[in-house]
């Protein structure tokens, strides 16, 4: 019996000895701070766990650790002592879940209960603040869960999430996701249509001034239009105030096990730019030659504005071009277990933000859809830029 559950026994062995609270919460040994020597290895072993467990627990990427960092240890276990009168019915309304849920997370297989029986009322759970890209399936898939069980902990109706929400996640212990997990995926439901209070961002807008304007909240604002405190509002652009904005997920993150010839048809305002956001890395593959370059959305409203990231990645990109020109390519974007068809220009011009990297500007890339920033830019350029999208797609040859 590991350490964990030798303390969980205690705790609950006292209280009922000295018959006070029924219900309480247990955070054994909750936090742990790191001092010098420590490693994941050396901590689980002290409690108990497995390093896995640590890493999901304090949704670490890595098992490197720093002197100071606080860590998660436990996670936390809601218990209930039953009483006389108790049914798993009245439980099950007093902490808000069903009979089933109750029967599942205690291994029940009948509805017969005893004064005095120790029961779980939630399963043992870890907190999950959502990141960009995140959706419900590709956060189960990354815990070992399901959709459903996540949507039942956090009492959600939709499977509508937003940036920086906190989630409740199952925390199954020694248990691991698979490595090749095959994609299934359930996509949220496509919103059609605008809410009825809209708003045409102007210069100097941010989240507080146009909450402010409508008298809502600005993590309504951020919600429904698919946005984090840092993403920039853009002068011109058509917001959503009182509902979420129109979405197809003609995409969705982890569909896509490795990166394809071919790329998907995704439509730069209805969902193009929610994915491709600023500072967001993607990785992009020319569909002629098959060779491949990083790079960083470095912003863009009506289409990206991506740079190269290292002079390697520059050096590709001249290859394919020989010299730089504004004659774009057909071109396959992966990120999040996403291929996308976009179609990517090849000369760098205005606005850099990566020094050293051999390329002094941005290039241009556009996805089904994207339109210039400009109203005097070629509508032959333009239409070059579609026909190379419906190319990556392999729609046209």
């Amino acid at each position: 019996m590991n350490w964990y559950k030798r303390n969980i026994s205690r705790l609950i062995i006292t209280t009922m000895l000295l018959g006070t609270l029924n219900t309480f919460q247990v955070s054994a040994l909750s936090t742990y701070t790191v001092k010098s020597g420590d490693t994941l290895w050396k901590i689980s072993q002290s409690i108990g766990i497995t390093v896995n467990d640590l890493m999901q627990l304090n949704e670490l990427s890595s098992d490197s650790l720093t002197i100071g960092q606080v860590i998660k240890t436990s996670p936390e276990t809601h218990l209930y002592t039953v009483i006389s009168g108790d049914s798993l019915w009245s439980i099950a309304n007093k902490f808000g879940t069903s009979i089933a849920n109750l029967k599942t997370i205690n291994n029940l297989t009948t509805d017969s209960i005893y004064v005095g029986q120790i029961l779980k009322t939630m399963v043992d759970t870890m907190e999950y603040s959502v990141k960009s890209g995140d959706l419900l399936y590709s956060i189960a898939i990354k815990f070992n869960t399901t959709v459903s069980e996540i949507k039942s902990i956090n009492k959600l109706n939709t499977d509508i999430i937003y940036i920086g929400q906190k989630l409740l996640i199952p925390f199954k212990a020694q248990t691991t996701a698979p490595q090749n997990p095959t994609p299934t995926v359930t996509r949220p439901t496509p919103v059609k249509s605008w809410p009825s209070i809209t708003y045409i961002v102007k210069y100097g807008d941010n989240a507080t001034v146009i909450s402010r304007k409508f008298g809502v909240s600005s993590s309504d604002i951020l919600k429904y239009n698919y946005m984090t405190a840092s993403d920039w509002f853009n002068e011109g652009e058509k917001i959503a105030i009182n509902g979420y904005a129109p979405r197809n997920y003609a995409v969705v993150p982890g569909e896509d096990s490795a990166p394809t010839k071919y790329g998907h048809l995704v439509d730069w305002f209805f969902d193009g730019k929610y994915i491709l956001r600023r500072n967001t890395t993607i990785k992009i593959t020319d569909l002629q030659s098959g060779k491949s370059f990083s790079a960083k959305v470095m912003g863009g409203y009506n289409h990206a504005d991506i740079e190269t990231l290292t002079t390697t990645d520059t050096n590709i990109m001249k290859q394919l071009w020989g010299t730089w020109n504004w004659a774009p390519r057909p071109v396959v974007i992966y990120i999040n277990g996403m291929n996308i068809a976009a179609s990517l220009s090849g000369m760098p011009h205005s606005f850099d933000t990566i020094s050293g990297n051999g390329a002094a500007g941005h290039f241009d890339l556009y996805l089904q859809n994207s339109i210039s920033h400009s109203s005097e830019t070629s509508q032959t350029y333009v239409s070059q830029h579609y026909a190379n999208v419906n190319k990556a797609a392999g729609i046209l040859k």
